[in-house]
């Protein structure tokens, strides 16, 4: 059921994205044709708004799942320091490679 669930979270942020983006921008779009400007300065101050939003808005969603790698690796490295295995690091893996 897990499944499920992130799978419509994922499916939420991808309807968010072009929303966020399309509703200030035609906002804007509109005062642009109610003052009659010829350049669409209110459009891209929309586009400007709107891309704030949804980076706010992405984060805001997805952060759980970033919340829950960390923890994956977090419970991984354990792991390999109670079996005795030192955890590597992407440092100590650059190391490894060179001496290689």
């Amino acid at each position: 059921m897990k499944k499920w669930s992130t799978a419509f979270q994922l499916l939420a942020v991808g309807f968010y994205v072009p929303i966020s983006l399309l509703i200030p921008t035609a906002a804007g779009f509109w005062f642009d044709t109610k003052l009659e400007h010829d350049f669409p300065s209110c459009a891209l101050v929309g586009l400007a708004i709107g891309t704030i939003i949804m980076a706010y808005g992405v984060y805001q969603m997805v952060r759980p799942f970033l919340n829950e790698a960390k923890k994956i690796e977090h419970y991984d490295a354990e792991k390999k320091i109670r079996a005795g295995k030192p955890p590597i690091s992407s440092k100590n893996k650059s190391n490894k490679e060179e001496q290689l």
